[in-house]
């Protein structure tokens, strides 16, 4: 019994690992692409701006720019809608049939154990359901 949940339980982690994964191999890659195009437009902004104001006033200016750009890109991470979490309810029904099948077999300590998994799940799954 004990193999069986472990197996369902690395199979899903192993889903859950793939999809975040390689989603953030790619943001992390196109992120390093779009700091080096930011800096090499920044260093264009205080060449151009260095001649007419001096190199104190182009300094502020690029950071002020830099300030009103991170500010903005925060703004949709701040007020974005939070998509409902999971549903537990997909898993929960075959590690129920799973513990259900192999509690004859298990001792005592055994049975404890699973008696606190199930009361465990669910608690999470009352819990996901009411918000």
């Amino acid at each position: 019994m004990i193999r069986e949940i472990v197996a369902f339980a690395q199979s899903q982690a192993k889903a859950a690992v793939r999809r975040a994964a390689v989603p953030a191999a790619f943001a992390l890659v196109a992120g390093l692409f779009v700091l080096f195009a930011a800096a090499c437009l920044f260093a264009a902004l205080f060449f151009w701006l260095e001649p007419k104001h001096g190199p104190i006033i182009a300094v502020l200016v690029c950071a002020g720019v830099a300030l009103v750009l991170a500010i903005l890109t925060l703004l949709p991470l701040m007020f974005r809608r939070r998509p409902p979490p999971p549903s537990p309810e997909a898993s929960l029904p075959q590690l129920l049939s799973l513990i259900a099948k192999a509690a004859p077999n298990l001792g005592p300590r055994q049975l404890v154990l699973t008696a606190a998994l199930i009361g465990v799940a669910l608690a999470l799954s009352v819990r996901g359901n009411k918000k």
